[in-house]
């Protein structure tokens, strides 16, 4: 008696200990599913904030470009040429219209490295030089160049309309001007 008392007590604390350990690892399983959630959400979050920091960045990029567009057409020699101060209205509302193409997905657009280098690269250097020789033939060909920093900007749409209007103030489509004098230059 005293052999089958001690094997149900052995079979007893074996099931006592068998379901302990079944309910450890049943805890221990709920906690590593909580721990689990917790670590997803985690990242879904910080997911999030890094694309709403991205999101703030391009915008913030975006906002100074169009600054700087329009800041162009208040150089003192766009005050002192309309021809230039047209051209650069129309530069202005080409860079605008790519950057609202480009924040809204649509297709065509160019690339935001592209309007960079034509605002910050390209333009200053323009105006200096225009700013610097100030005569006729100068001015000219630096109207025709952001006349085409414009056109490359805004390619053509489906229905075969040009993106930018060239129509300038002095009368006429600039873009059918031809100066012989540039031309040989």
């Amino acid at each position: 008696m005293k052999i089958h008392a001690l094997t149900t007590a052995v079979a007893a604390l074996v099931s006592l200990v068998g379901s302990l350990m079944a309910d450890l690892a049943a805890h221990e399983s709920l906690l590593l599913i909580a721990l689990t959630a917790l670590l997803v959400q985690w990242h879904a979050q910080r997911r999030r904030q890094v694309r709403t920091g991205e999101q703030r960045a391009l915008l913030a990029t975006m906002r100074s470009l169009s600054e700087e567009a329009a800041l162009l057409g208040c150089s003192q020699i766009a005050t002192r040429h309309p021809e230039l101060r047209c051209e650069l209205r129309i530069f202005e509302r080409t860079v605008v219209r790519c950057l609202a193409d480009l924040h809204h997905g649509r297709a065509g657009a160019p690339a935001l490295s592209v309007v960079q280098r034509c605002v910050r690269v390209i333009a200053p250097p323009l105006l200096a030089t225009a700013q610097t020789y100030d005569d006729r033939l100068t001015l000219q060909s630096v109207c025709r160049q952001f006349r085409q920093m414009s056109q490359r900007l805004l390619p053509e749409t489906a229905n075969g309309v040009s993106g930018p209007d060239t129509e300038c103030a002095l009368g006429g489509k600039v873009s059918d001007q031809r100066d012989p004098a540039l031309v040989s230059r």
